[in-house]
């Protein structure tokens, strides 16, 4: 009698223990694929942003790729987006049924956390993450991590999610009940389901899925990646370019993660085509799994729009090259002036290239509008109405080093 208690006891005792110790994965089914995908709600890139996976929305429109760039497929309202929105929903409620393991506070920056079923303590309300959250895989590389949230989350700028011991991005899942924020320069890793929009801000870093059941997705200049196949040897969190007031340019980089990694050179270039070596920067070690900030000082940059970006060569010699950011470096702001416009039709354009600047000038009516190029002074665009000018608003076009600004003009 007993013995059979005993074992009775000791099997229930272990199932406990394993139900505390493992968590277990949702079913994403056919949204696997997806590195973002929203159920209902618009979809909008701005920038440069590449995203390895497919993408979608099943109610809405999807804009802004190109300039955006997606390495996979893309569906919008048909019926494979309406297959994925089934199983994007059916994973969310399938993680509202999983029990909790351990209580975790809303402010997740500096917590270390091994693998399991972790909810929000406390009252439902917003969570933040500032600095780093560590995932610890305690050596097995299957670990799964649920952490289940109860308002909106927002990281902060430049804050990321540490994978340790085996942690991997694929067995990670966030459930939010709210929008996600994800901050500037930020490196987010694990796969979001979350009940509201899910915003990236410039330069920020998605390494899994972003999977919204109601809200828009939100890209600005953006790198995210469902992909665990052949990783980067370099994750950068973050890549900048500072005008300084004494005429320089300071460039910082951050990255996550390094693997056989020799070095790094830094590119200047005036119109994204043209790129030149302006210095190197050596690593001290080629492997590291945790934050690395990077500095290298331009003492002699280019005036006006200009544009940086890395070029970093693992220890095999492979190149990789990352998105380029651009910075502006004048004593005075792009523009026409005098504005309004005397009686004349002449003014100036301040511009970086006057020789080579493209200039088209239009009525608010859409109609191209004659303008003579009568010369330069100290680097500025001489310009004057070929036609005599009827009071207004007018709109001067300007195409160089790869941007279009316009700038809105009055005639008296």
């Amino acid at each position: 009698m007993f013995k059979p208690l005993l074992f009775s006891l000791t099997f229930i005792v272990m199932l406990a223990i394993q139900r505390l110790s493992f968590a277990q994965a949702p079913n994403l089914g056919t949204s696997a694929s997806y590195a973002l995908f929203s159920v209902a709600g618009a979809f909008t890139n701005t920038g440069a942003s590449t995203v390895r996976g497919d993408i979608g929305t099943n109610v809405g429109e999807l804009t802004g790729f190109p300039p955006g760039t997606v390495i996979g497929q893309t569906n919008v309202a048909n019926a494979t987006s309406a297959q994925v929105a089934t199983d994007v929903s059916s994973a969310y409620v399938a993680l509202t049924g999983v029990a909790c393991a351990s209580a975790v506070s809303p402010n997740l920056g500096g917590l270390t956390l091994t693998p399991g079923v972790y909810c929000q303590s406390g009252p439902a309300g917003a969570s933040t993450l500032a600095g780093n959250l560590t995932l610890d895989g305690q050596g097995n590389a299957n670990s799964v991590f649920i952490i289940k949230l109860t308002g909106v989350l927002s990281t902060a700028t430049n804050s990321g999610i540490l994978l340790t011991n085996g942690a991997s991005f694929a067995n990670v899942y966030f459930q939010v009940d709210g929008a996600v924020n994800l901050g500037i320069g930020s490196l987010f890793r694990g796969t979001i389901l979350a009940n509201g929009a899910i915003s990236l801000l410039t330069g920020a870093a998605l390494e899994g899925r972003g999977l919204s059941i109601a809200g828009a997705i939100n890209l600005n200049a953006n790198r995210v990646s469902n992909s665990t196949a052949a990783p980067l040897p370099v994750a950068l969190v973050s890549f900048t370019a500072t005008a300084l007031a004494n005429h320089t340019v300071d460039l910082n980089w951050i990255t996550s993660l390094e693997t056989n990694n020799k070095g790094f050179q830094l590119e200047r270039s005036k119109d994204l085509a043209l790129f030149e070596t302006i210095g190197e920067i050596s690593v001290e070690s080629s492997n590291s799994n945790s934050l690395k900030t990077y500095r290298f000082l331009d003492l002699s940059p280019f005036l006006g729009t200009s544009y940086y970006r890395l070029r970093q060569t693992d220890l095999s010699g492979k190149v990789t090259l990352y998105p380029a950011v651009s910075v502006i470096l004048r004593d005075e702001a792009y523009g026409a002036f005098p504005n309004p416009i005397v009686s004349d039709g002449r003014f100036t354009l301040r511009l970086d290239e006057p020789e080579t600047a493209l200039v088209s000038f239009y009525g608010l009516d859409g109609r191209l509008q004659p303008v003579l190029k009568t010369g330069t002074q100290g680097g500025n665009l001489l310009l004057k109405a070929s036609d005599k000018l009827s009071s207004g608003v007018y709109i001067l076009k300007v195409e160089e080093r790869g941007q279009t600004r316009q700038h809105r003009l009055v005639v008296q």
